[in-house]
């Protein structure tokens, strides 16, 4: 699973893209999951490909980069008190307002993909993203996550 080191962050208060990225990445570094340049092929990545997602009115960012820096695959979660804004995955000159980060790390390039299908048929359940606007516990969001199918 590859929430199992319970990296979650609810209710989180940020100014920028670049501070929650930032404060999740060294939470990945600092359980031995990422490799010290994590961070930097994040954000590297972010302004070359960046990750923002608007689905029905919620905005959602999946930042990931290169397995190389990986050294363990876990995903590290975080929804925020008021809106960051990301580029847009389709359009990068859209300003997207994101709630819910979901930062990938994975080792094996293949899982990028499969999670990424799985994120995104969660955040296309509007029940499911409504209990998660809610969430406050890591029960209640492992929860959500096992009834919409991401593991």
């Amino acid at each position: 699973m590859y929430f199992d080191q319970h990296l979650c962050l609810f209710n989180i208060e940020a100014k920028t893209k670049e501070e929650i990225l930032t404060t999740m990445a060294q939470m990945l570094l600092s359980h031995g999951i990422v490799k010290q340049d994590y961070l930097t092929g994040i954000l590297t990545r972010e302004q070359q490909y960046p990750t923002g997602l608007l689905i029905n009115s919620i905005g959602f960012a999946i930042p990931h980069t290169d397995s190389t820096k990986v050294n363990q695959s876990q995903i590290c979660f975080a929804s925020l008190k008021n809106p960051v804004i990301f580029s847009g995955m389709t359009d990068d000159k859209e300003q997207i307002p994101v709630k819910f980060i979901f930062m990938l790390a994975m080792k094996e390039p293949h899982e990028q993909v499969e999670n990424l299908q799985n994120l995104i048929g969660l955040f296309q359940n509007e029940e499911q993203i409504k209990l998660l606007e809610q969430c406050q516990s890591i029960n209640q969001f492992i929860s959500i996550l096992n009834s919409a199918g991401v593991k």
